[in-house]
């Protein structure tokens, strides 16, 4: 092997060293999104109000933040872009 081919392979190999530890910080914040979203209090309103509808949950907004705060660590995602929208109640 030449000296040059070895630097190759210690080049890619630092290089894949980088990517995996990317990866694996990008996993830890996927573990604290999924607990942070399991153990979030929610509630269903129409069991309370007597209404209808099923479509909504509500969430504890302090565990709302909680876990936009996570997201908001992954690149795949910009929530400082988006608006929170309340609820239009009747």
């Amino acid at each position: 092997m030449t000296e040059r081919e070895q630097a190759n392979i210690e080049n890619t190999d630092v290089e894949l060293q980088k990517q995996i530890q990317r990866l694996q910080k990008t996993i830890q914040i996927y573990e604290q999104l999924a607990e942070a979203i399991r153990t979030a209090a929610v509630i269903d309103r129409s069991i309370y109000t007597g209404e209808r509808d099923n479509d909504w949950l509500s969430i504890d907004r302090d565990d709302y933040v909680k876990i936009m705060a996570i997201i908001s660590q992954l690149d795949i995602w910009k929530p400082w872009n988006h608006t929170i929208q309340p609820r239009i109640t009747k």
